[in-house]
């Protein structure tokens, strides 16, 4: 399809940034190249103003302690909203992970009654444990989180 476009594909690097729409995006990762096809999910932070949100993929445990090792930088990762990586699977968002980023809402995109069982107990614990408001698809449906430069809510139906 880019090719009858005639355009050309650029693949991010960490470190890469852009504005859209008044938001500063910034991508964090991969930090590396991985067996896993999870871990090489894009990891991009959203700073809007003074509010922030980090999107993860599916990334796992190596790949978020590969870039907190590359970052070195705590405060970095501290974001308000933060999309739980994997569908809330335990094979992501370790407490290292967690307690650089220190969400205060995060919203795990699972279906109802999935075959995997996500989101895994394990995870939702880790979260509620920081202080995280926990939002899932698979109980509350759509999650819609809106925001202005300094404050976010959330919108129910």
């Amino acid at each position: 399809y880019t090719d009858q476009q005639r355009l050309e594909v650029t693949i991010p690097s960490p470190g890469d940034t852009w504005e859209l729409g008044g938001a500063q995006i910034t991508v964090l990762g991969p930090v590396k190249s991985y067996a896993e096809t999870n871990d090489t999910s894009i990891v991009l932070k959203v700073v809007y103003g003074e509010t922030s949100f980090l999107f993860t993929g599916d990334m796992e445990k190596e790949a978020e302690n590969d870039m907190l090792d590359y970052w070195d930088n705590d405060d970095l990762f501290r974001v308000d909203v933060l999309k739980v990586g994997h569908h809330g699977s335990y094979t992501s968002t370790s407490y290292a992970f967690l307690w650089n980023v220190m969400p205060q809402y995060a919203v795990i995109s699972c279906g109802k009654g999935n075959s995997y069982g996500h989101p895994h107990g394990v995870v939702i614990q880790r979260l509620q444990s920081i202080g995280a408001t926990v939002f899932m698809t698979a109980t509350d449906g759509e999650v819609v989180l809106e925001c202005n430069k300094s404050a976010i809510w959330h919108i129910e139906d």
